[in-house]
């Protein structure tokens, strides 16, 4: 008897042996599987990019203009390019209420961040003229910040002479916003 336990006990660590194999094989597939999946999810990316670049350069003038220059942000060649102007304290219409903001515009490239700091004088004006021209009420309406900033942007380019957002302002950020 002792003898038929002894080859049971060596069978024992090779089976263990080829299942630790297998097991290890299979992982091995699964990964490089999955890494030749995300390979090829990668590579097709760019080509779906540039037929979306196409279809939206096929059909300007069609369909909701702000929807396409929304789209062309998310595909710009360049960085992003911002140009921070100096914050801004002016009395509000109420002549009772201040304003103090600080005021970031996101541009379409570095020429239109250039023409602005050419023009700074006009765009300062501008903004302190449309900034005391407003009520706090308005302001402090839920969409009296967006409503604002598109006034903004709409400003800025008119001093720029630029008539779509996409080549001007395209974004203006509030980075302090306070009303006393």
């Amino acid at each position: 008897m002792a003898k038929e336990e002894a080859p049971t006990e060596g069978e024992a660590p090779k089976k263990k042996g080829k299942l630790l194999i297998i097991i290890l094989a299979l992982v091995g597939v699964v990964v490089l599987a999955g890494g030749g999946l995300a390979a090829w999810l990668l590579m097709s990316a760019p080509d779906k990019s540039k037929k979306a670049k196409a279809e939206d350069g096929g059909e300007e003038g069609h369909g909701d203009a702000e929807a396409g220059e929304e789209e062309e942000e998310g595909h710009d060649e360049h960085p992003p390019v911002y140009e921070k102007l100096d914050q801004f304290t002016v009395n509000l219409a109420d002549q009772e209420t201040y304003l103090q903001t600080e005021i970031q515009l996101l541009v379409a490239s570095p020429e239109v961040q250039a023409k602005i700091k050419e023009r700074m004088p006009e765009v300062r004006d501008a903004m302190i003229r449309l900034l005391s021209s407003k009520m706090p009420e308005d302001l402090s309406m839920p969409d009296g910040k967006t409503k604002l900033a598109d006034e903004v942007q709409k400003e800025i380019n008119d001093v720029l002479g630029i008539k779509k957002k996409s080549q001007g302002v395209k974004k203006v950020l509030f980075g302090a916003f306070i009303i006393q």
